[in-house]
């Protein structure tokens, strides 16, 4: 029996097998740039000034991730997370001029992914790594950029001395979220060290309507979870 359970034991802290299954935490850098984009500022059919959005660039990624290692040649790897960037905007008329007010721009997306080992580095008795890459599609729910129609559903009182209603932007952002599918690609590095995962990958995402004004943009990614 105690040789059974030491053979058990070696087998499950042995470096020289990867994990069946895996889950853990997951963040990164997004890498992309929004151009400062300017409309007018109309009341009815006047137009009585202009409103503005200024560019912005890169985001800052967080969510979870649970892969599936068991099956032969491929791996099947599943990621969600939230992706967060802060804006400015401004606007101004003949009467009164507001500059640079912060605002964020935010992204909830899933992957789905089909990845295989392209090579593996082994450190005897401590631990391993192996090269991957692999592809799959994703899902995305982004929220629209600030704008003079937003403003006016959300503000109470008008734009000049209007209180933001909180729940009215809530209501916004969600009935007017934007929906896109798209594909991507990823490669990186899995190391393991007993049964702690940590990775490091880059990843290139081709979507539209996520990124204003961009059809495609890229991410550099890091995890650290468990392998059972």
């Amino acid at each position: 029996m105690k040789k059974q359970l030491l053979a058990a034991a070696l087998l499950l802290f042995s470096p020289n097998a990867f994990a069946i299954a895996g889950f853990g935490l997951s963040g990164g850098q997004g890498l992309f740039s929004v151009d400062e984009s300017t409309t007018p500022l109309l009341v009815g059919d006047q137009n009585v000034g202009s409103f503005t959005y200024h560019s912005f660039s890169n985001g800052v990624g967080f969510g979870g991730y649970v892969y599936i290692d068991a099956l032969p040649f491929i791996d099947i790897d599943f990621e969600s997370n939230v992706m967060l960037s802060s804006y400015e905007f401004s606007f101004n008329n003949e009467v009164e001029s507001l500059e640079r007010i912060p605002f964020t721009w935010s992204s909830v997306s899933t992957y789905g992914t089909l990845q295989k080992s392209v090579f593996k580095l082994k450190v005897p008795f401590l631990a391993k790594a192996k090269v991957f890459a692999g592809a799959g599609l994703n899902q995305h729910y982004s929220t629209p950029m600030i704008s003079q129609e937003m403003l006016e559903e959300v503000v109470r009182g008008g734009l000049q001395d209007g209180q933001l209603d909180t729940q009215d932007l809530i209501g916004y952002l969600n009935d007017n979220k934007i929906n896109a599918t798209g594909a991507h690609v990823q490669t990186g590095l899995q190391f393991k060290l007993l049964m702690l995962d940590t990775f490091v990958f880059y990843r290139h995402v081709v979507v539209r309507n996520v990124i204003p004004g961009r059809n495609n943009f890229g991410s550099v990614n890091f995890r650290f979870g468990l392998g059972i």
